[in-house]
């Protein structure tokens, strides 16, 4: 039997991975204004740079897929160290690039194929291990994002502020880090995770994960869905330092980096542990909250972002993007409940890869999309345009709410 302590520990080693990968996300972002200065002489443009970003999301859309299978198949802790070194080592390498085309091989190749390997395993254990607090549990993995996220921009906007250079060494220490973690997980990761992993596991093919996913039209509608979240997300963390620092006078790059992500991450971060102990209190009596609050939460994005394109001062800006985040939150709150609600466990891997693979091939076009948006009409023409993504996105889950769930509900989901 379980340690009750177990599904804890076991978080806990996930968060710091997820942490780190997700920091190492958002380095990128936070320094784009001084790679952008020390890469000016050659002729480095707005598209360009974004090239960097849409590299990575589509291979990490299509990695995601085989890593997904991988972890059903080969077991969840031999996928979550080998891409735990891989991208640790990718964003090391790309502290020593010294052209966009590095950058892109390092950051948007190594790195995104690293990436790819963490979440599949980890929402795959973290389903397992918590049944009646699997929302909570999801949530207090998905506020690695937003620690991650708030206190990587500090650590790189801090020091790309220093000068030409400099912002290179948060490449290296995150990277670093990252080796250091991956040895932990290989060595520190309790015995009980071998038998998740293995007791009683069925392995799945991948003709299985994709026949369980079609069978369930809510699941598909999911991640539909998600895809259009992650377009609006990519795009607003690829872009936003950018936007703060032309848009409004004396913001740096500092300055830009921290609040660019701050107030987003701080609203999400309580209002998605919130939403997800009240989801996880409803669901035994009404097991359609999860994917009603995922509708609720895309809904509630749409004023925001506009209020973002349309602020006329950096304080109003500022207070439009704790509201965004408060309304990204609830969203992710229930998201990946509300698919697994849907599917059974031994699938679950499998079909958080197609899930993310859908995801990030679509979300890839933002940052290119966007940058072209910036040159030809403006950063707030293309932040506005975001809108109608989060809309989308909450129309599609209507037919889950009213025609599918309660058909496509696994009663057994809770375990």
């Amino acid at each position: 039997m379980k340690r009750p302590i177990y599904p804890w520990i076991l978080l806990a080693l996930l968060f710091v991975v997820y942490f780190v990968e997700q920091g190492s996300r958002q380095i990128y972002n936070a320094a784009l204004p001084r790679i952008r200065l020390d890469f000016l002489a050659s002729g480095v443009t707005d598209a360009g740079l974004g090239l960097v970003g849409t590299v990575f999301s589509v291979v990490f859309g299509l990695a995601v897929l085989g890593s997904g299978f991988a972890t059903d198949r080969l077991g969840r802790r031999r996928v979550l160290v080998a891409g735990t070194l891989l991208f640790s080592f990718g964003i090391l390498l790309s502290g020593f690039a010294d052209g966009i085309a590095w950058l892109v091989v390092f950051y948007g190749i190594f790195n995104a194929l690293g990436q790819s390997c963490i979440a599949p395993p980890s929402f795959a254990l973290i389903a397992r291990c918590h049944t009646a607090t699997r929302s909570v549990a999801m949530a207090v993995f998905q506020s690695a994002v937003y620690l991650g996220v708030i206190l990587s921009s500090l650590f790189a906007g801090g020091l790309a502020e220093r000068g030409e250079g400099v912002w290179r060494w948060a490449f290296w220490g995150l990277g670093g880090f990252g080796i250091l973690w991956a040895v932990v997980l290989r060595f520190g990761l309790p015995a009980d995770a071998a038998e998740v992993e293995q007791k009683g596991e069925i392995r799945v093919s991948a003709r299985d994960a994709f026949a369980a996913l079609l069978r369930k039209p809510t699941a598909l509608l999911v991640a539909a869905a998600f895809g259009f979240f992650i377009y609006a997300t990519l795009g607003i963390r690829l872009w936003m330092p950018m936007y703060l620092v032309r848009s409004f006078e004396g913001v740096g790059p500092a300055k830009a980096a921290l609040h660019a992500v701050l107030w987003l991450n701080v609203g999400a971060l309580a209002s998605c542990l919130v939403t997800a102990r009240i989801c996880d209190r409803l669901a035994p009596r009404h097991p359609r909250i999860r994917v009603e609050v995922a509708a609720l939460g895309l809904i509630l994005c749409i004023a925001p972002i506009l209020w973002v394109a349309r602020a006329t001062d950096f304080t109003s800006c500022c207070a439009a993007l704790a509201t965004l985040g408060v309304t990204i939150g609830i969203y992710e709150a229930a998201n990946y409940p509300a698919l697994f609600d849907c599917i059974a466990p031994r699938y679950r891997g499998s079909v958080t890869g197609l899930t993310g693979c859908w995801a990030f091939a679509f979300g890839s076009l933002a940052p290119v999309a966007l940058g072209w948006m910036n040159e030809t009409l403006s950063m707030r023409a293309s932040l506005a345009s975001l809108s109608l993504f989060y809309l989308i996105g909450a129309l599609i889950l209507l037919p889950a709410i009213f025609k599918y769930f309660n058909n496509d509900y696994e009663k057994g989901s809770l375990r």
